[in-house]
């Protein structure tokens, strides 16, 4: 009887062996880490419009940061358009989700450049080696009636 426990113990301990030695005890999700696969500065196109009308090209940079493992903070360079109106866009907290070609970014613009309060949204797409980016970002600045769109284009075009 002795010896069938022993056996009965030795099996028991063997059997808790495959699972320590496979076992990952990392709570880490590699997917989650999107935020980091687009971080960087991006150098290109920014073309703004208002109700289809074209208000201009601009060649500037955005700067995408990381904020947590799926969130990125982007900045625009400024630019000052339609005249006199200067914008520096800003949007925290951007949502990024990888996708089979690349990564997918969209959330909300609640900023504020200079003493306007901008609010909007931006969604966009960068390719998984950082070669192309395209995000559109529609917000409005201040009182006015009606929103602007505002397209920034990796590489600039004419690249």
């Amino acid at each position: 009887m002795k010896k069938f426990f022993s056996i009965l113990a030795a099996a028991a301990a063997l059997a808790t062996i495959p699972g320590a030695c496979g076992k990952n005890d990392s709570n880490e999700d590699p997917a989650a880490k999107t935020a980091a696969a687009v971080a960087g500065t991006y150098d290109g196109t920014f073309s703004m419009s208002v109700m289809g009308t074209s208000q201009g090209s601009f060649n500037i940079s955005c700067t995408i940061t990381e904020a947590s493992d799926n969130t990125v903070d982007i900045a625009l360079d400024e630019v000052t358009a339609m005249g006199s109106m200067t914008l520096a866009l800003k949007a925290e907290g951007i949502t990024v989700t990888e996708t089979e070609a690349g990564y997918s970014l969209s959330g909300n613009i609640d900023t504020v450049s200079g003493e306007t309060k901008i609010s909007g949204t931006v969604s966009g797409t960068i390719s998984k080696d950082k070669s192309s980016a395209s995000l559109t970002f529609e917000f409005t600045p201040g009182a006015m009636p009606v929103a602007i769109t505002g397209i920034f284009t990796y590489p600039a075009s004419g690249e």
